[in-house]
């Protein structure tokens, strides 16, 4: 009970004592693939481990999200978690079975001997003389405080990285909106075999001229998106007999703050609203889905960008587009610019950049020819980091870029890391580092270094880079060392 005593215009909470909920190596704060990979990494590290999440499974959009597309390099943990699905029959090329994905996180997980709090927020960090020494929690056992020698921030948001005093950026320039948010969506009941062989598959397989002709007989009330983003077949239900499960990313909610959470609660409303009108749009629209019917939506919104934690180095456009290498990488990606719009529809696989003096609109893959919004001159007009266009684009080879040690790294607070969705990096080249498996890879990275930290009793950001490289690649890591030389290694 807190006594009433207004102040102002907030209301007075009197200190008091927390009661400790226990003490550990490390605390990894978010339980999504990011924070999977950090806390398996760091338990099999020999670490005291805690995994604390809000939600009531491991996996975050993976499985919560119902964003059971799983894109990026396999590496390390990842693989391991590829493989355990396979044997359940819970893959089918790079699309997933939510339900079996949590059943196999939480096995991964509780078999590396990591604790795991569900229904529990971090809501503040507990620092001593510049370093991080634990977070306090909130949950349906109260307010309660935990230590640890070392902290990884997983929670896509970087939570715990604000609470304890980094600086961070968060939005685009300018208005601060987050790329569009999504609430992602699941039919069943879908002849997928009628689909695949329609005239519309063949002819419109982005739905872009399908949607157009909609809005136009008014049989969509707005624009709510101009293509569908992606479908997934859902793995391990009945196929070729007209009852297949999809999962579709098609929602979008424009305008976007969500660290606020006001404005996440009305996303939730409108994601629902949108995935009803779609779901309505496409029985009525796209052939095969005649007779499907609304599962379900994500528990979980789809938010693609919150802060942005200011690192050693801060990843930018050019990065990606360059192909850039770093001495210090601790994982890869190839996933180009893929920036939802933040205030219409449309996705920008494209980013403007200078190029002798010129700004161009630039894409670092051949992903960016897909972009559903175009810059001025259209198609032609896209190019590489070198301003070539047409037939005389070249990308770099190998076709992907490093993610540095130090982007993970926060400048300020010591015994700190960050991994996931939450780097350092800018606006545009968040677009970019954001994929499910490059968030686990980046998390095992995280926790691999935090290993390495407590047994040589030093700061995170003073561990030897190549030692994180040795451990990375002898779990299986792949950080692109077949393919061209890293320095050390």
């Amino acid at each position: 009970m807190i006594p009433f005593e207004k102040s102002g215009n907030g209301v007075v909470e009197p200190s008091r004592v927390l009661p400790l909920d226990g003490e550990y190596d490390v605390i990894v704060a978010g339980g999504g693939m990011a924070g999977c990979g950090a806390g398996i990494a760091a338990a099999r590290a020999g670490c005291k481990t805690l995994i604390i999440e809000r939600e009531s499974a491991l996996g975050g959009l993976a499985t919560v999200g119902l964003v059971n597309i799983p894109l990026d390099f396999l590496s390390g943990i990842g693989a391991e978690m590829f493989r355990k699905l396979e044997e359940v029959k819970g893959l089918w090329h790079r699309n997933s079975d939510p339900e079996k994905n949590k059943l196999i996180l939480d096995r991964m997980v509780r078999g590396a001997g990591c604790d795991v709090l569900f229904h529990t927020q971090v809501v503040e960090a507990i620092v001593k003389k510049g370093a991080i020494c634990g977070v306090v929690v909130e949950s349906k056992s109260g307010r309660q405080a935990i230590l640890a020698k070392r902290v990884i921030d997983c929670s896509g948001d970087g939570d715990a990285a604000a609470m304890a005093g980094c600086d961070f950026a968060a939005g685009r320039p300018g208005d601060g909106y987050s790329q569009a948010c999504s609430l992602e969506f699941r039919l069943g009941g879908v002849d997928w075999d009628k689909y695949v062989n329609s005239e519309l598959k063949a002819s419109d397989p982005r739905w872009t001229a399908t949607i157009a002709k909609a809005l136009e007989a008014k049989d969509l009330p707005y624009e709510i998106e101009n293509h569908l983003n992606w479908m997934t077949h859902v793995p391990g239900r009945p196929e070729h007999c007209g009852m297949d499960e999809v999962s579709i990313c098609i929602c979008h909610s424009r305008k976007c703050k969500p660290l606020s959470n006001r404005d996440l609660t009305r996303m939730y409303f409108e994601g629902r609203e949108q995935a009803d009108t779609m779901w309505k749009f496409i029985r009525k629209h796209i052939p095969g889905f005649e007779k499907s019917w609304l599962i379900d939506t994500g528990a979980l919104l789809g938010v693609r960008d919150g802060r942005r934690i200011a690192g050693e180095y801060t990843m930018t456009a050019w990065d990606l587009a360059s192909g850039a290498r770093f001495d210090d990488v601790v994982a890869i990606s190839h996933h180009g610019y893929d920036i939802h719009h933040p205030t219409e529809p449309g996705n920008v696989k494209w980013v403007e950049m200078e190029i002798e003096g010129k700004k161009r609109p630039v894409i670092c893959s051949a992903g960016g020819f897909n972009t559903s919004y175009f810059p001025e001159g259209g198609k032609a007009a896209l190019c590489d980091y070198k301003g070539r266009t047409g037939a005389d684009i070249k990308f770099p080879e190998p076709q992907f870029y490093d993610i540095p040690y130090r982007a993970m790294t926060p400048l300020k607070v010591e015994n700190l890391l960050v991994a996931g969705r939450c780097i350092s990096t800018t606006f545009e080249a968040q677009s970019g580092t954001r994929l499910i498996m490059l968030c686990m890879a980046m998390g095992e990275a995280a926790g691999v270094a935090m290993g390495l930290s407590l047994k040589q009793g030093i700061a995170p950001r003073k561990v030897n880079r190549v030692e994180i490289q040795r451990a990375i690649i002898a779990n299986g890591g792949d950080l692109g060392q077949s393919k061209r030389r890293i320095p050390g290694l």
